[in-house]
């Protein structure tokens, strides 16, 4: 008997240490209408990261068609 309530106590304990003083919110504070920083949709970070992409394969092919050769 006294080995399932040692079982039970580390388990609880383990618990609160990762739930930590946030109460087990985690990583979804982040995502709540109170959270600070910017605001942006899905659909916005999607456009911006593909026309980053875009750009740095334009840098890519007007390096190579502006190099010199010696």
């Amino acid at each position: 008997m006294a080995k399932g309530q040692g079982g039970q106590k580390k388990v609880a304990a383990g618990r609160g240490a990762i739930g930590g003083a946030n109460g087990g919110a985690g990583i979804l504070k982040f995502y709540t209408d109170d959270a600070p920083g910017l605001k942006i949709g899905p659909t916005t970070v999607l456009v911006l990261s593909l026309l980053f992409i875009g750009f740095v394969v334009l840098l890519h092919i007007w390096g190579k068609l502006t190099t010199h050769r010696a």
